[in-house]
């Protein structure tokens, strides 16, 4: 009994030490990608909407983060669409004259 008592104690030892491996796997997995976005950033190869997608297409970074970084990424992803329009006063008398035109025929139908 005493044999496999110690069989079963080093099997769960193993069993601990393999995850604890991982998890630092995982921890050293983590600050690589950290230095290489650092060194990235460093380099000019990196600028902030690039910082900002990844922020928030990292699923381990909290959800409120992901949004944060969305809200100030999407003003450099999408182009605002503007339109002037420069009318002349002769341009402008002319249109108010029509509506007025129309406004009067609307009326007088009525």
């Amino acid at each position: 009994m005493q044999m496999q008592e110690a069989l079963d104690r080093c099997e769960y030892a193993i069993k601990c030490q393999r995850d604890e491996i991982d998890r630092l796997r995982a921890v050293v997995e983590r600050q690589n990608e950290e230095i290489t976005q650092l060194l990235a950033w460093i380099d000019g190869d990196s600028d902030a909407l690039v910082v900002l997608q990844r922020t928030y297409m990292d699923p381990r970074i909290s959800t409120s983060d992901r949004i944060k970084a969305c809200a100030a990424a999407v003003a450099y992803e999408r182009t605002k669409l503007t339109m002037q329009l420069r009318v002349g006063p002769s341009i402008l008398s002319e249109r108010l004259a029509q509506a007025r035109t129309l406004k009067t025929i609307e009326h007088n139908a009525a």
